[in-house]
């Protein structure tokens, strides 16, 4: 009988303490702020950005479902609990009077998270000035990143569709915005259904972007139709797939010798690097040497990532470092004028998890 009434209170426990923090982190209805009146463009803007989290509810943690299976599971740990302190177990009381606590916290904090995702989106809206704007279409690739993290792929794909709907209408289609979207979509996409017919379009779409920056950034590109090449051969298009292969090949062999007469002018001005940096000219020996050996660690660790280019301002310090990640992309990093130890954000992206 005691057992019983532990597990009654126990279900009650959960169920009151998940509905009242549940109701403290829910966004409640009301009177915008007092301050400055606003004019009515700001109106307008404040309206749609009040609606605008509703169009991705469905990336919402779920908090009924938390909900209900606490209220399963807490009186199961309490009736193992109480069971095991029966058998003179002490661990099994603080089993017994905790587990409900969790379940309710864990449950909480669904609705807690949904909240805080909802601001984000309609600060983004706002800052923004709409709905349809570049800025409210990377708050929701930040929430895309987060949802493919927590491997809710579905969701991470169906937001990824709508960032690429909204830089549309954004008039940004065509945008390096668009060229991670569509890249991050398709990368989802193919490790589900490899011969989807959407890819075709996605992968265009990612080329047409890095064509606009084929002189600065030609392995980019490349990269891009190495992607591209390979799912068209996967799709049974063979000619097609030896078109885009041709093309990224020509363009390594430019990037190569483009490559190989900086080196040759690096190393003529004595800036010399021993793992084949591009080295701008105001670059500092030391800063080469630094680079170098960061080169060397990952190489002898037999990671893919490498320091590719760096140029530096005219103080001699690191002012960018293009580079290779670990997934095989490219990728610039950008450093102010007082950066304390570029050496170290270079180091953290050549040795982070590959993806």
């Amino acid at each position: 009988m005691m057992r019983i009434g532990w597990a009654g209170r126990s279900l009650g426990a959960v169920v009151m303490i998940g509905l009242t923090l549940t109701a403290c982190a829910t966004p409640r209805g009301g009177a915008a702020p007092s301050g400055l009146p606003m004019d009515a463009a700001d109106v307008d803007v404040a309206k749609h950005c009040q609606d605008f989290p509703k169009r991705f509810s469905y990336a919402e943690k779920t908090v009924a479902g938390r909900l209900a299976v606490s209220a399963i599971l807490s009186p199961i740990a309490v009736g193992v609990g109480l069971g095991a302190t029966a058998f003179g177990d002490v661990r099994g009381l603080a089993l017994a009077v905790m587990a409900p606590v969790e379940m309710g916290r864990w449950t909480a904090k669904a609705s807690q998270d949904n909240k805080e995702q909802a601001d984000r989106l309609r600060s983004a809206c706002e800052e923004g000035g709409g709905p349809d704007t570049v800025v409210a279409a990377r708050a929701v690739r930040d929430l895309a990143i987060t949802r493919e993290r927590e491997k809710s792929n579905r969701d991470a794909a169906r937001l990824y569709r709508d960032e690429l709907g909204t830089l549309d209408r954004a008039g940004a289609g065509e945008s390096e915005d668009a060229a991670l979207a569509a890249l991050s979509l398709a990368s989802l996409i193919e490790r589900q259904t490899p011969a989807d017919p959407e890819l075709g379009s996605l992968y265009d779409r990612a080329v047409r972007v890095r064509e606009t920056e084929r002189d600065t950034r030609p392995r980019d590109l490349a990269y891009v139709l190495t992607l591209y090449g390979r799912w068209l051969r996967a799709a049974g298009r063979p000619q097609d797939a030896d078109a885009v292969e041709a093309k990224r090949n020509t363009l390594n062999l430019e990037a190569d010798a483009a490559e190989a007469a900086a080196r040759a002018a690096a190393a003529a001005a004595g800036r010399a690097s021993s793992t084949e940096i591009i080295v701008g000219d105001q670059c500092a020996e030391s800063s080469v040497s630094a680079l170098d050996q960061l080169n060397q660690e990952i190489a002898a660790q037999g990671g893919m990532a490498r320091i590719l280019a760096v140029d530096c301002d005219m103080a001699g310090q690191i002012s960018v470092v293009r580079l290779t990640t670990p997934a095989g992309a490219t990728d610039a990093l950008t450093f102010a004028d007082q950066e304390t130890d570029p050496a170290g954000r270079v180091r953290a992206a050549l040795f982070a998890p590959a993806p």
